[in-house]
């Protein structure tokens, strides 16, 4: 599968590559949304994985020209971030089109979530990658308490 990386990091655009590459897919990347969309208008992809925050145009801008470009309305996008703020989540619109992954997380949840938007839209079942698995910190009792 053909994927467009999206960071203004060159060093995280270059560990993303790579492990993309090592599970096969093939891998084009820009340093911007500017650049990314111009790419877009070029060489169709099967996968967005976009910066959040980036110089000149960031990944949620982008993310909006895509739902607004005709052809590309349901190409998915996964957002990553070192960033997990409500503003940032709230650029996922659609959690069987759009993902998002925080920077510093298992790159295991990177790679499902990878596989997950990659499978085709009528086939996907079940919630998106780490639904369900995570509970905020202020959810999980103490279980050191005896009050």
């Amino acid at each position: 599968m053909k994927i467009l990386l999206v960071d203004d990091e060159p060093q995280y655009r270059v560990l993303l590559r790579s492990i993309l590459q090592e599970d096969g897919h093939e891998v084009l990347d820009a340093s911007d949304g500017r650049e990314a969309y111009v790419k877009l208008g070029r060489v169709a992809v099967d996968l967005v994985i976009s910066d959040v925050y980036m110089p000149e145009m960031d990944g949620i801008k982008l993310h909006a020209k895509v739902r607004e470009t005709p052809g590309m309305e349901g190409l998915p996008f996964l957002f990553v971030s070192a960033y997990d703020d409500p503003h940032t989540q709230g650029a996922v619109k659609d959690p069987r089109r759009d993902g998002f992954f925080r920077k510093g997380r298992p790159v295991s949840l990177l790679r499902e979530w990878v596989k997950f938007l990659l499978t085709p839209y009528s086939r996907r079942t079940g919630p998106p990658p780490g639904e369900g698995r995570t509970r905020r910190l202020d959810d999980r009792k103490d279980r050191t308490s005896t009050a």
